[in-house]
């Protein structure tokens, strides 16, 4: 019995919306079991006990927690995430000032990942073995086995050598006169806004960062890249292609670069999500002021509303990132296609 696609699609968003049922329960839960009470570390040693029962009631810590899910749940669903105990702004202000940040760096990593880990994946597969090989084994192995942090101190001291200077913190450069755009995203409200040199300089600051995150899936997608094109080189018809006398470079980019591009895109889709909560490191390291950071000081601050609308908007980048990766698999691959619709 064939299966209509959107009827594929709907089923994959039911699974997606039961996962990420699951996992607010799993992280609400959680966060109200582990030691120490919120209330206490929201309002300091000084404050007295009626203080703190005031503030359990007000947020509703007095009750049961499946009562205290099924309220979250409910005012979640209206866009009410509640309030930080740190910043005492709404949860859903504070995700608006610090998800763009970590999504623009997050993209800028992607493509520099599809920019250098492809073509150097497709260049150590053609010359395997050889000194070019050998190179590049090196590189991807030396993305993948040192820390991100690494990379990102040793650019800002080679980034402090510069003639003339480069930037190593923040997003921007102070006195642009930059007030902010409608997405946060500052690539992209600076060219919405024809202000180029607000495009400029955040190029400048987003590059190192970014360049720095992107190393570890460098050199693993790298090692997928070269990996695929190695074994699809030995199908069948890649070796009637050349029988045929088929120019190497169309076997290259018209029938295996394709054909091995399926396991790179399911990693490269992989490691943009979770680059979405795990950029903490580099965020502090450029003082980027992103939504990883702060998802990393509501957890050691124990600010429950914070920390469980970080753990769902992670796990929301995820299921994203995968249909959009199932989506982009399927148009590559009618082999997939063809599974789907039985």
């Amino acid at each position: 019995m064939r299966q209509h696609p959107l009827t594929a699609i709907l089923a994959r968003l039911g699974s997606f919306l039961l996962v990420m049922v699951v996992l607010s329960l799993m992280i609400f839960t959680l966060a109200r079991v582990v030691p120490g009470d919120p209330a206490r570390m929201a309002l300091g040693p000084a404050a007295t006990p009626e203080q703190v029962q005031a503030l359990r009631q007000q947020m509703g810590l007095d009750q049961p927690v499946a009562v205290q899910y099924l309220d979250y749940i409910g005012k979640a669903l209206h866009g009410d995430l509640g309030i930080s105990l740190v910043s005492q702004r709404p949860v859903t202000t504070d995700l608006a000032q610090t998800v763009p940040a970590t999504v623009e760096l997050v993209l800028v990593s992607v493509v520099f990942m599809f920019l250098v880990a492809i073509p150097l994946g497709v260049v150590t597969a053609h010359y395997r073995d050889h000194t070019l090989d050998h190179v590049g084994r090196i590189l991807s192995l030396t993305g993948v086995t040192i820390p991100s942090f690494l990379f990102a101190i040793t650019l800002q001291l080679l980034a402090a050598r510069f003639p003339g200077g480069w930037p190593i913190i923040g997003r921007l450069e102070h006195g642009l006169g930059w007030q902010g755009g409608p997405t946060g995203f500052l690539l992209l409200d600076g060219l919405l806004a024809a202000r180029f040199d607000v495009v400029g300089s955040a190029l400048q600051h987003i590059a190192l960062p970014a360049f720095a995150l992107s190393m570890a899936g460098i050199g693993q997608i790298t090692r997928i890249t070269r990996s695929s094109m190695i074994e699809n080189q030995r199908k069948d018809h890649v070796l009637t292609l050349q029988s045929f006398g088929v120019p190497e470079r169309v076997i290259i980019f018209r029938y295996l670069l394709k054909l091995s591009s399926i396991a790179p895109l399911t990693i490269m889709g992989l490691e943009f999500a979770s680059l979405i909560g795990n950029a903490f490191v580099i965020e502090m390291i450029f003082a980027w002021g992103g939504f990883a950071s702060y998802g990393l000081n509501a957890i050691l601050q124990k600010d429950l509303n914070a920390v469980t609308a970080v753990v769902l908007v992670a796990g929301l980048f995820f299921i994203v990132a995968n249909l959009i990766v199932d989506v982009l698999i399927s148009i590559i691959d009618p082999r997939m296609r063809r599974k789907e619709a039985l």
